[in-house]
């Protein structure tokens, strides 16, 4: 999908159909992963696909979703709170355009188990993903949504 009508089509999906391939993840991890990050330290970070069911479910709010990806940091401040949302804006524009449904999800954060991420690592997003049977369509939003200044 073209770059500025996926923008335009983009929309939260809290209702999944079915898990997601293998293959669409290993995708989607591979757009989180070539997303930059505060001063390139890649090693702060740790994506952590969840796809077990009896941990999911532990999980408080994430819409029953099939798989969810939590993006954890080593001492988040806060560069490392914004870099870790843009791992994720690049994994939810990713699965759009494979046709998945995704949700960004900090509610699911303070339930998750002890044990889940390494030691050390805050998790400080998640997003919830699966199959879907929304359609994404672009529409028309106001270039003035957002009050801007020009400063020439």
């Amino acid at each position: 999908m073209e770059t500025a009508k996926l923008l335009r089509a983009r929309r939260a999906i809290r209702t999944y159909t079915g898990q997601i391939t293998p293959e669409q993840l290993t995708t989607l991890l591979a757009a989180g992963n070539a997303a930059p990050v505060g001063m390139g330290n890649y090693g702060d970070y740790r994506l952590v696909a969840i796809q077990d069911p009896d941990l999911l479910h532990q999980l408080s709010g994430n819409y029953d979703a099939p798989t969810e990806i939590i993006v954890a940091v080593h001492q988040p401040g806060r560069m490392e709170v914004l870099s870790a949302g843009v791992i994720v804006h690049n994994m939810v524009l990713c699965a759009e355009d494979l046709g998945l449904g995704a949700n960004y999800n900090m509610a699911s954060l303070p339930s998750l188990p002890a044990g889940v991420l390494p030691p050390g690592f805050e998790a400080v997003f998640g997003l919830t993903v699966g199959q879907t049977t929304a359609t994404f369509t672009p529409r028309e939003i106001p270039a003035d949504r957002i009050p801007t200044t020009i400063i020439k």
